[in-house]
């Protein structure tokens, strides 16, 4: 396989390009904005239950779109048209001002920004086996989750020093109407649209795999070439426990700052980035450990760190050992994402690789709506965001036990 450095820097960018989007949408700013001003009542329970049924539209699209690509040849183009629309209704938060009255509008131009998003990483995922050889992949993959984060600070330093700090707005931003928080989402889309451009321009065009028969005789026989890999399938199903607990973490994260230890939006921003810096340094050293320890060892090792330092952020009775606790979780975040993501691609068979990425975002989405649920549920019986957040813990500890033994990917 001879691939330019050139499509393997484009294809690591995208990472660069669509971070921002969730991290300024969905976690740490508009996600906050939603729940304490738009809905300052019951915006965790709203959200949560858009962002699980969300997920869930996901989990039942991601194969369909899998087997679309494949066999259109149109992986790339899909993936521009998922990434645009993404982009495209993330700015259109803009309009959502701080009144009651646009709770509804939030909540559905966020959940089609957030499928959107989603989406475009079933496309995104399956590029990588055309860009390097199964020796690189964990290196390239590690190098762009870490680009990911690299991304998500920069952006969020510049929103923080642009939109947020500053007494006077810019560019005449009134503040009263949250117009600074506001145009956060329309600097997440245009970045996203802007440094997408050169995977769009320098990532080769994979060759389309024409159908063989019927969608649901397809998915039946992706599961039985799954079944037939060695542990594929246990891996699969432990992914898609551990995953659930990120996504909820990924969600509800900058929503319990604020809720419990009262994270003003300046404050969040700062927390944002330091957690993303300790999140790219551990994507980056994961991509290396996946290279020499094997993907299930890293990702092994990355759940042990989410348990212990999870449960620490969680019980943390002040603010300080809060940053300490979630600085230290970061850490682990990327490494587990990176190697599943390398696990997969690695032995996944040359056929119909889309398809199989479609069954692996199944694996990620299939019910991660469960979490974000359960969260919004334990909140609005106890009233206690840290018994919302205990969730993110159990699903993790669920994921490491399923894990498979044997790491056989080298």
């Amino acid at each position: 396989m001879t691939i330019s450095r050139k499509a393997s820097f484009a294809w690591a960018l995208y990472d660069w390009a669509s971070s921002p989007v969730p991290t300024l949408h969905a976690t740490f700013v508009f996600a906050v904005y939603f729940t304490t001003s738009l809905a300052p009542e019951n915006g965790t329970l709203l959200w949560s239950q858009m962002t699980g049924a969300t997920a869930f539209l996901v989990a039942l699209a991601s194969p369909f779109a899998g087997r679309f690509a494949d066999s259109r040849g149109l992986i790339k183009q899909s993936l521009t048209l998922s990434l645009s629309l993404g982009a495209i209704a993330v700015m259109g938060l803009w309009f959502a001002a701080p009144d009651a009255q646009f709770v509804m509008f939030a909540l559905i131009i966020s959940a089609i920004s957030i499928f959107m998003m989603e989406i475009s990483f079933v496309f995104y995922n399956a590029l990588l086996v055309h860009i390097v050889p199964p020796a690189r992949m964990g290196r390239l993959s590690g190098i762009a989750w870490g680009t990911g984060y690299v991304g998500a600070v920069v952006a969020l330093a510049l929103a923080l020093a642009v939109f947020i700090m500053p007494e006077t707005a810019p560019f005449g931003l009134d503040k009263s109407q949250a117009e600074h928080v506001r145009a956060t989402m329309i600097f997440a889309g245009l970045w996203a649209l802007i440094f997408s451009l050169p995977l769009f321009l320098f990532v080769p065009k994979p060759a389309p795999t024409p159908v063989k028969g019927r969608f649901w005789d397809e998915m039946a026989e992706a599961i039985r070439t799954a079944r037939a890999i060695p542990d594929m399938m246990r891996f699969l199903l432990a992914r898609m426990l551990f995953n659930d607990g990120l996504v909820t973490l990924f969600a509800l994260g900058g929503i319990f700052a604020a809720k419990v230890f009262g994270f003003t939006q300046t404050e969040i921003l700062l927390f944002a980035i330091s957690l993303n810096i300790s999140a790219g340094l551990g994507a980056i050293f994961g991509g290396w450990a996946d290279d020499r320890l094997g993907s299930l060892r890293t990702i092994r090792l990355s759940l042990y760190g989410l348990i212990l330092f999870g449960a620490m952020a969680i019980l943390a009775p002040t603010k300080e050992l809060f940053w300490i606790a979630t600085l230290c979780l970061g850490i682990f975040v990327g490494p587990s994402q990176s190697a599943s993501r390398s696990y997969v691609a690695r032995r996944a068979p040359d056929e119909n690789k889309a398809s199989l990425f479609g069954l692996y975002m199944v694996s990620g989405k299939a019910t991660s709506f469960v979490g974000p649920l359960i969260y919004g549920w334990l909140v609005l019986a106890t009233g206690q965001e840290r018994a919302g957040m205990a969730i993110v813990i159990a699903l993790t500890i669920a994921g490491l036990l399923l894990l498979p033994k044997r790491d056989r990917t080298l």
